[in-house]
């Protein structure tokens, strides 16, 4: 008896733990979110203005020089995003008093990572084929489905954002090929503000 009630108490103290990611482990990517969406509507800019196509394929026929320059623009935005994120969702930590190594923050990170490869593994496959229309598409659609994901381990705004993600991805896949450089401005820019100026209204509302 003593035993079964000592595991019912540890189940207990890990649903516990999820429920509090849930409804109190607020590390949502506000300013990171509206700094990296902000920063990928100038790329999206930039890359029309070099190109004069909504559709990111044209990027490759660019000359080599203009198509590293669009290369490294969109790696450096990604990058800076990646740890303009990391040091807002550590200083969010910090102020809350939890650790972003604890188990739902592992889990909601774990949950991301199959989605995120199977997206990179798709990539590689169509760049070797030459299919680069579906490049763009299959990333959108690859995010939304890690955030949905991710948003089980956590509150209900990044499975909504991810279904947004998703819908656009489709679309991207299926009938707007020759539309993707604006979904992706659409997507990783645009939602990516709206997101953030959600998430720092719920923080002062």
């Amino acid at each position: 008896m003593a035993a079964e009630q000592a595991q019912l108490a540890e189940r207990l103290d890990r649903i516990k733990e999820i429920m509090e990611l849930a409804t109190e482990y607020k590390l949502l990517p506000d300013w990171a979110a509206i700094v990296g969406g902000g920063l990928i509507l100038v790329c999206t800019a930039l890359t029309y203005a070099m190109t004069r196509s909504w559709d990111c394929a044209a990027v490759f026929r660019l000359g080599p020089d203009r198509f590293w320059l669009v290369a490294a623009m969109w790696a450096g935005t990604v990058l800076v995003s990646v740890l303009l994120y990391y040091v807002i969702a550590t200083r969010d930590a910090r102020r809350l008093g939890v650790s972003l190594e604890s188990r739902p923050s592992q889990l909601a990170r774990r949950s991301m990572g199959p989605a995120l490869f199977a997206s990179a593994v798709i990539t590689i496959k169509l760049l070797l084929d030459g299919h680069l229309g579906y490049l763009p598409g299959v990333w959108i659609l690859g995010y939304g489905v890690a955030l949905v994901n991710a948003g089980l381990f956590s509150t209900v705004a990044p499975r909504v954002l991810g279904l947004l993600f998703m819908a656009v991805g489709t679309g991207a896949i299926v009938c707007w090929q020759r539309y993707d450089l604006v979904l992706t401005g659409l997507s990783f820019g645009a939602f990516h503000v709206g997101f953030g100026w959600y998430v720092l209204s719920k923080k002062h509302g």
